[in-house]
């Protein structure tokens, strides 16, 4: 059923760059804004339905600073853990060795059974991760579309945006199916998000070599280059829940480490507390997998437009010398 969000405490809301909503013109869906100036633009109907944890350690839990509240039986907390308004954090807890995580979600369950998102141009989906300004979750992102999954893909945030304080709030990643491989109007069926360790690499797609912020991961870093940008200290210190954090910026520097429950022991991961995923803009979706199809080269029969050409000369050639020999 379509819902308009609730707005509350609006001036305060807006200051924060948090949910702003207002129905569209056809008054069918509760077109929503996010961002710190408000620039990413989506339908509630266009979230995902169904979210599921596929492997490693995850927690749900209430987050003051979510401020996806307003439409809380989409939050990944809800689909994964039937608790409204919650989030869901992959690889935690965080203790002990670096522990892989995964999370599928998809649209399988919108109304209308167009279950497929289409990928058109620029940014076709967003994941909202609630996190400190200082401290990004690295995500990795495999798609299903026709032909199966691609490998996992990585993308720096776009930006953050703070809620209750300037610290505290949510990054924004944005993916353009093209990036993955799909062509315009071809169709994914769901997602996979993965957390990993300060020692992936990413392998650039073309016109991102040297950036080390947009490509396929090498979770064993043996590939590729290392992931641009770092960590603050803001951990460094702080008394957790199996002791103090000695160390942060792993080798690889796009997570903190921590010093946990045994002696020697890091915890070189991330630990991505997924908000909100949904289709960006206006979205389309499909009952069907559409494929681009390569194009087919011109026939004539069984054929092909060069033997069609090269008979044609000869054909000439054939009929040229049959006048000549009849005027003789």
């Amino acid at each position: 059923m379509i819902r308009k969000l609730s707005i509350l405490a609006a001036g305060t809301l807006l200051s924060y760059g948090v949910l702003v909503a207002s129905l569209n013109n056809s008054a069918q869906a509760a077109q929503v804004t996010a961002g710190p100036s408000n620039e990413f633009i989506f339908d509630t109907d266009n979230a995902v339905t169904n979210a599921e944890v596929l492997s490693g350690n995850s927690v749900t839990f209430g987050h003051g600073h979510t401020p996806f509240i307003d439409d809380p039986d989409n939050n990944i907390g809800n689909l994964t853990d039937n608790s409204p308004g919650t989030v869901t954090g992959i690889g935690e807890p965080q203790y002990g060795p670096f522990s892989p995580s995964s999370l599928q979600a998809s649209w399988s369950s919108r109304p209308n059974g167009d279950t497929l998102l289409v990928n058109q141009e620029g940014i076709d989906l967003y994941i909202f991760e609630s996190s400190n300004s200082n401290n990004i979750d690295t995500l990795a992102v495999s798609v299903t579309g026709a032909n199966g999954a691609t490998k996992f893909f990585y993308e720096k945030p776009i930006n953050f945006t703070s809620t209750t304080n300037s610290d505290v709030g949510y990054w924004t990643f944005g993916y353009d199916l093209s990036w993955l491989g799909f062509e315009n109007g071809e169709t994914i069926e769901s997602l996979t998000i993965a957390n990993f360790s300060t020692f992936a690499t990413v392998n650039p797609i073309p016109g991102a070599e040297g950036t080390g912020n947009r490509g396929f991961v090498d979770f064993s870093g043996n590939t590729g280059e290392k992931i641009a940008g770092g960590l603050g200290n803001r951990f460094v210190g702080t008394d957790q829940r199996c002791g103090t954090v000695t160390d942060n910026g792993g080798p690889n520097a796009n997570s903190y480490h921590f010093s946990w429950c045994e002696p020697g022991v890091k915890n070189w991961d991330t630990d991505p507390d997924l908000v909100y995923i949904v289709a960006a803009g206006d979205a389309k979706f499909s009952t069907s997998h559409v494929v681009a199809q390569p194009v087919p080269e011109p026939e004539f029969g069984s054929m092909s437009l060069l033997g069609v050409l090269v008979a044609g000369v000869f054909g000439i050639g054939s009929t040229v010398k049959s006048k000549q020999k009849q005027i003789v």
